[in-house]
């Protein structure tokens, strides 16, 4: 075999490995892509579960409205020095903002994020908008932007899926039981024998077998 013949053949296999190799790196980048965004998923969900913060949304929800209609609150959103033990309200548009620049720059999965909170995004984003209109007023535009772009992409999304994102052509629960020609009730009694322990003998605990163990 002549030499040109080898250098070929060289040529030849360092392509597919160099080729391998970029196939490989481009797998692990995607595996770590994903990895990240669902942590980013779990630190959100962590957060939105903090007591402190559930405070906060309750407070959004069921006290700000009546606060809006006072004059002196509406006032101090307009200064330079806020008052947060005041304003809380701040902390959930904060929150939010955070999020919005996240997704805004791809750190988190759109898809999944929009699926599971756009409802809340909307609303917490229209009962705000007085908040954030009033300190546009002092400083502009970008105020709240991140968060603004969040609602924005959470409204197209409600407006793509009406009705849910539930997979097309996959039966709902209700219609197994009437294929199968089963009650509510019927399915009802399937589970509480639908586990059963290593010999047999007792029911599993489930929370509909717990709840008739402590009748």
């Amino acid at each position: 075999m002549s030499l040109e013949l080898w250098s070929t053949l060289f040529a030849g296999c360092t392509c597919v490995v160099i080729a391998a190799t970029a196939i490989a790196a481009l797998i692990q980048l995607r595996h770590l892509r994903a990895s990240n965004q669902l942590a980013g998923m779990i630190e959100i969900n962590r957060m939105w579960q903090d007591p402190q913060m559930q405070a906060w949304f309750n407070f959004v929800r069921d006290d700000l409205p009546a606060k809006l209609q006072d004059p002196e609150f509406c006032a101090g959103l307009r200064g330079d020095r806020i008052d947060r033990r005041v304003h809380v309200e701040l902390y959930v548009a904060d929150y939010w903002e955070q999020i919005g620049g996240y997704v805004k720059h791809g750190l988190i999965d759109e898809r999944s994020l929009l699926d599971l909170g756009s409802d809340a995004i909307v609303g917490f984003w229209e009962i705000l908008w007085p908040v954030t209109a009033l300190r546009r007023e002092r400083s502009g535009p970008a105020i709240y932007e991140n968060f603004e772009y969040l609602a924005v992409r959470s409204r197209q999304w409600i407006a793509r899926w009406p009705r849910g994102t539930y997979p097309p052509g996959m039966p709902r629960f209700a219609d197994l039981d009437q294929r199968h020609g089963r009650s509510s009730s019927a399915s009802g009694q399937a589970d509480r024998t639908f586990m059963q322990s290593e010999n047999g003998a007792h029911p599993a605990v489930t929370p509909r077998t717990a709840r008739k163990a402590e009748r």
